[in-house]
C-alpha cells in the first residue's frame, strides 16, 4: 500500500512539474511577452497614431514599464532595457505556489480594471471572491503557441462568458428578456460601464516618459460589432493629442469588469423607438452627430455623454469630441490640473478601429436612429460615392462604405493587382442610402487590392493595401 501511495505521489509530482513547465513554454509568443498590442495599434501601417507623430514605436520613452508597473513581483524596480519575463507576475522561486501571485501585479499593467475598482464599481465576479486567474487560464496568460497582434484578435483571449463552467447556456426564463437570439454579447446588457482616460498628452510621453491624461471618463458604453464572434458588444476608446495640433482616437471592444447580475439594461436603455430616451441617439437624430466629450475652457471641466452610445456606421464623420493640449511644461509631475486648452477642433486628424466594426445602418435603424442623417436628412442630396476603405493599409479586415443616390442594381467587387476577382461583396438591387461592408483579407496574401463599385453609369474604384 505504501509503495502504491509513493508511486502515485511521484506520478502526481511529475505531472505537476511537466504541466507547470509545458504551459509557460508558449510564453515567448504570448502577448504578455511580446507586448505586440500597443505597437500594433500605434503603427502607421495599421492607421495608428504613428502616422501623425512620426515618432517610431522604438522610441525609448514609449516602452511599457514607464507607464505601468514600476517594480516586478520581487519588488525590484525595472532598470535598463525592459524584457518581459515570468518575474513580472511570479516572485522568484514561487512557480508552484499560486498563492504568491497578487492581483496587484495584473492591475499594474491592466490599469483600466484597477481604475474601475477605485471608481467604486462592483463586479459580481469580484464580489464572489474570484481572482483574475479564476477566469483567465494559462493560455490567456502564457500563450497558446500562436503570435497575436492584439488581445482583441480572435483566438488571443479564450475566456468568455459562454465558456464551459461559466454561462454556457442562458438561465431558465432568460430568453424572455433576450429577443436578439444571441446577437448580443452578455456585456451589452450586464456591463455597468466602460471607462477610458481622455486626451493623453503624447508630448509628455515622448519627452519625459510621463503618461498624462486630462480625465477618466465613465458611465457610458459604446455599442460596437465584435469581430471575434460577430456579436454586438461593449466598446471604448483612447484619445491622444500631440504638438498642440494633432489629434487621434482609437475605438475597440472593451472588456468591462463592472458586471451586474441584477439591474442590467432593458429595451428602453438602448432603443429610442421603444420609448427610451438615449442622449446619444437624440443628438444623432437631431444633428447627424454624436459629441462624446465636451471641454469647457472657462473652468477646464470635462463632460461626457452618459448611457448607451451606438457607434454609427460612418463614425469617422459623425463621432465627435473636443481635443485639448496641456499648457504647462511637459516635464511637470502628473497630477490633476486645469492647465489645459482647446486645440480648436472636434474631429480627429486620424482614427482607427481594430477587430471591431461600427454598427450597420440596419442595426442603427433598429435602435431608433436615422442612418441617413450621417450625410444629409434629404436623401436626394446623396452623391454616388465609394469611400476610401478604413483602415488602409489594413490587416486583416477593413471597412468599405459607399452611398447611393438612387435605387438600382449595384455590384461591389474586390480585385487583386492582376485584375483577378477576389470577392463579390454586393450583387443585386439596393435602395438609396449609405452602406458599410466588412472585407476580410485573412486568407489573402499581402499586396494591393481594388474595390470597385458600379451602379448603372456610375463606376468608382478605391485602392486598398493589405499588410501582414
Amino acid at each position: 500500500m505504501k509503495t502504491t501511495t509513493a508511486l502515485f505521489s511521484v506520478a502526481l509530482l511529475l505531472f505537476l512539474v511537466v504541466d507547470g513547465f509545458s504551459q509557460p513554454a508558449n510564453f515567448g509568443t504570448s502577448l504578455h511577452k511580446t507586448r505586440a498590442g500597443k505597437y500594433f495599434w500605434y503603427s502607421a501601417v495599421n492607421g495608428g497614431f504613428e502616422g501623425l507623430t512620426g515618432v517610431p514605436n522604438t522610441h525609448p520613452n514609449l516602452e511599457c514599464e514607464g507607464c505601468h508597473g514600476t517594480t516586478n513581483a520581487d519588488g525590484v524596480a525595472y532598470t535598463g532595457t525592459y524584457d518581459p519575463s515570468c518575474v513580472d507576475c511570479h516572485p522568484t522561486n514561487s512557480f508552484f505556489n499560486p498563492d504568491s501571485i497578487k492581483e496587484s501585479q495584473c492591475r499594474g499593467c491592466h490599469t483600466r480594471q484597477s481604475t474601475e475598482i477605485t471608481m467604486g464599481y462592483s463586479d459580481v465576479h469580484r464580489t464572489a471572491g474570484m481572482k483574475c486567474w479564476d477566469c483567465h487560464g494559462t493560455q490567456d496568460m502564457h500563450g497558446d503557441g500562436t503570435s497575436y497582434n492584439s488581445m482583441l484578435q480572435p483566438g488571443a483571449i479564450k475566456t468568455d462568458c459562454s465558456d464551459a463552467g461559466c454561462h454556457p447556456t442562458l438561465p431558465a426564463g432568460h430568453a424572455a428578456y433576450d429577443p436578439h437570439n444571441g446577437a448580443l454579447h452578455c456585456s451589452s446588457c450586464h456591463a455597468k460601464t466602460a471607462i477610458t482616460c481622455y486626451n493623453c498628452h503624447f508630448d509628455s510621453q515622448v519627452e519625459h516618459h510621463l503618461k498624462r491624461a486630462r480625465a477618466q471618463l465613465k458611465d457610458f458604453v459604446f455599442l460596437v460589432n465584435r469581430v471575434k464572434d460577430g456579436k454586438v458588444g461593449v466598446g471604448s476608446m483612447q484619445s491622444l493629442t500631440y504638438q498642440a495640433n494633432k489629434s487621434f482616437v482609437a475605438i475597440g471592444v472593451y472588456s468591462a469588469h463592472t458586471i451586474v447580475k441584477t439591474g442590467a439594461r432593458t429595451c428602453t436603455d438602448c432603443h429610442a423607438n421603444f420609448g427610451g430616451t438615449i442622449p446619444a441617439i437624440t443628438e444623432f437624430n437631431n444633428t447627424g452627430k454624436i459629441k462624446f466629450v465636451t471641454f469647457n475652457p472657462a473652468d477646464s471641466t470635462v463632460t461626457n455623454l452618459k448611457g448607451v452610445i451606438p457607434i454609427p456606421n460612418n463614425y469617422m464623420q459623425t463621432f465627435k469630441m473636443d481635443f485639448i493640449t496641456y499648457l504647462g511644461n511637459t516635464g511637470d509631475p502628473v497630477a490633476p490640473s486645469k492647465n489645459w486648452g482647446l486645440i480648436g477642433e472636434d474631429t480627429p486628424d486620424g482614427s482607427n478601429m481594430m477587430y471591431t466594426n461600427p454598427l450597420t445602418a440596419s442595426q442603427m435603424t433598429k435602435l431608433g436612429m436615422v442612418p441617413t442623417s450621417i450625410e444629409e436628412f434629404n436623401t436626394s442630396q446623396f452623391e454616388f460615392k465609394l469611400e476610401q476603405n478604413y483602415p488602409n493599409p489594413f490587416n486583416p479586415t477593413t471597412t468599405i462604405s459607399f452611398s447611393l443616390p438612387n435605387d438600382g442594381e449595384v455590384t461591389l467587387h474586390v480585385f487583386d493587382s492582376n485584375g483577378k476577382l477576389v470577392q463579390t461583396l454586393v450583387n443585386g438591387k439596393m435602395n438609396t442610402g449609405l452602406y458599410t461592408f466588412n472585407f476580410d483579407g485573412s486568407k489573402l496574401a499581402s499586396g494591393v487590392y481594388f474595390a470597385r463599385l458600379s451602379s448603372g453609369k456610375y463606376i468608382s474604384t478605391q485602392k486598398m493595401v493589405l499588410l501582414k
